[in-house]
Formats: structure tokens, sequence, C-alpha cells
């Protein structure tokens, strides 16, 4: 997915929220929005949009001499989560379809996102989202696609942020409880409120799969920027699963066996996932789950 003029605006709100979280001294926040505003018009628009971020948020870093200003705010929302975790357990089992259900939380999860929006109600899209249909839904493809699976067989999870992890822990441990294996790929560096390996451990979930990084501090997956591992696990994989905006923008032209699985969060995501889909009726800008197989699923 190629960046968006419409973007331009957006990384500048994006960059006066982290540097707020990284610096309290209101002269600074200044400056790194001086230097931020500075950078865009090198953007090369036919990068996507979370790999022209990653000069925003090392700028942050730098400046504020705070290599990660989210780190108060990603151990809230996984430490708020992983106490809802139960109630979600109970959801899922009663669920007619557990499958499905652990499919819509993972997504209505995707919702936490400290850098696309900052006002979120977590408890009501959460309450409503099993009653509630993707926008775009190959969930049957993808339970199909699972269910063709065998103990041969890998299934890499692209994670996305904190707080939402739990929520994929939870998918995660469904698929590895089918003999599955399962590799879960997080981000090497902070940013944004992107999760770490480190993010994972703490929260137990490499106790039923492997979990890697792909090598990278960018809030997505550049393929040609990740690590040799990463990009191993990609291609052995016979099952991927893509978690995020993020991760769409990067991915949305790769080929591979990709689902991916978000919330969307912007009005620009939301066209092009409207396209990518080839919908006639285009996706809100903001709320709506979708589940959509790759357009180079094998």
């Amino acid at each position: 997915m190629r960046t968006s003029p419409d973007c331009l605006p957006c990384f500048l709100r994006q960059i006066a929220h982290a540097a707020r979280l990284a610096t309290a001294d209101p002269d600074r926040q200044k400056l790194i929005l001086e230097r931020a505003a500075a950078l865009l018009p090198a953007f090369d628009l036919s990068r996507s949009p979370p790999e022209n971020s990653v000069a925003l948020y090392r700028l942050v870093a730098e400046l504020a001499d705070c290599p990660d200003p989210f780190a108060n705010l990603k151990q809230s929302s996984n430490a708020a989560m992983h106490a809802l975790r139960p109630r979600l357990l109970q959801s899922i089992r009663a669920a007619a379809d557990p499958l499905l259900a652990a499919m819509k939380f993972a997504a209505a999860g995707n919702i936490i996102d400290y850098g696309s929006q900052q006002d979120f109600d977590l408890e009501q899209t959460l309450a409503a989202c099993l009653a509630r249909d993707f926008a775009i839904d190959d969930a049957t493809k993808l339970s199909a696609a699972i269910d063709r699976l065998g103990p041969a067989d890998t299934v890499l999870y692209l994670g996305d942020n904190c707080g939402e992890l739990v929520m994929d822990g939870i998918l995660i441990e469904m698929l590895a409880g089918r003999g599955l294996r399962v590799v879960l790929a997080l981000k090497e560096y902070p940013i944004i409120n992107d999760a770490t390996v480190v993010d994972a451990q703490k929260l137990g979930l490499d106790r039923f799969c492997a979990v890697i990084s792909n090598g990278t501090g960018c809030p997505g997956t550049p393929l040609a920027s990740c690590s040799t591992l990463f990009q191993r696990e990609f291609r052995r994989a016979s099952l991927i699963i893509s978690k995020g905006q993020g991760n769409f923008e990067t991915l949305s032209e790769a080929a591979g066996p990709l689902f991916f699985l978000l919330a969307v969060k912007c009005s620009v995501v939301g066209q092009h996932l409207t396209g990518y889909a080839e919908r006639q009726q285009p996706l809100p800008a903001c709320g709506e789950m979708a589940l959509v197989r790759g357009r180079f699923f094998p």
C-alpha cells in the first residue's frame, strides 16, 4: 500500500502525541514537530505509511532522549487485557463457533492503537464484537484453511500491538491445540505501542508457540528489511495470519498464504481495503472489523 498525501497530516498528529509522551518540555515538543514537518517533503509516497513513519518516531526518540515513549501505555494495556482474559475465554468457550469468536476478539482488540488513534472505547468494542459480522468476512475461508493443516504445517502469526496481544495469544493457543506449529513474529525494537518479543514472553505466550522478531523497528512488516530468520519462516509457512493495519499496509501486495485480520482505523486504509477486497460498498473510516484473504493466496 502506498502512502497517501492524506497520511502526511496524520503523521504530524501522531508525532505530536508521541512527543507529549516522550517529554514534558514544550520547547522540545515544538522542536520535534518542526523537525518532523521538515522530513515530510522528502517522503517517498511509493513506500507504505509504516515504512515512512519509522524516521519520524526515531526522531522523537532521539530528540527527547526517550527510546520507548509508549512503554507505560504498553504495560498498562497488556495488564488491562490480561485481567479481562478469563472473561474473554468464557465467552469464547460458550460461543457456537469458538474459533470464530476468537478471531473476532482478536480483530476487536486491534482497536488498541496509540498511533493511528488515541481515543477508543475498548470495553464497548469487545462487548459488541461477537454480535457483529466482519465488514469483509473471509472467516469461513480462514477456518477451512486451518482445517486443511496438519502437524507438519506452520502457522506464522504476525502480531501487532500490546494489549491485543492477549487476544492474539488466545487464538494462537487454539491453533497450537490442534497440533500445529505456530510462530509468533513481533518487532525487534520499540515503536509506538507495537509488541516486541519481550512483551510476548512477559505474557507467557512462548509456552505454546515460538516467538521471534521480524528484525525491524517498523510498525508493520516490510519484507525486504526483515531478518533472514523471519524471511525463512515467511517462506516456510503454510498459513500466515497478519494482524493489524500496519501489517496490512506493508504486506497487501505480498505473495503468500496470507489472511489479514484487523480493525479499520482510518479512511485511507478503509479505501484501500475496499478496493483490495473488490467491494462495491466503501468501508467506514473507523471501527469496522475485517478478515480478508490475501489477493495472492496460493
